[in-house]
């Protein structure tokens, strides 16, 4: 097996992926503890005959909330593949690279 290449990714980039980790961890958490169901359901039986209560749907307010936190993800993701220490790589060591900068530990510089 081949060595590991390093890459010495820029500071803002390195800012820019620990923002999107963020981001999506914010995501997550907001749609874990969103019910279920973006509808109403009502109260319903299961395929095993048990019967399932009724749920509620999103609120104005949460779908807000999720179209907030999609777009700070999206903006994220959208700098980080703009950035253009990307051309500064061989074409051909750009995916080893953009896989390295996700397993960066957070504050951690490369090495």
């Amino acid at each position: 097996m081949g060595k590991q290449k390093t890459f010495d990714y820029p500071a803002d980039l390195q800012e820019a992926q620990h923002a999107l980790e963020a981001a999506r961890a914010e995501r997550s958490a907001f749609l874990a503890s969103a019910p279920k169901w973006v509808e109403p359901v009502g109260e319903r039986t299961l395929s095993d005959g048990t019967a399932a209560p009724a749920e509620p749907g999103w609120s104005e307010e949460q779908f807000e909330e999720n179209r907030r936190l999609l777009a700070t993800e999206q903006e994220a993701a959208r700098v980080i593949w703009a950035h253009p220490f990307w051309e500064s790589l061989p074409a051909g060591d750009r995916v080893e690279a953009r896989t390295g900068l996700k397993h960066l530990a957070p504050g951690v510089a490369a090495l």
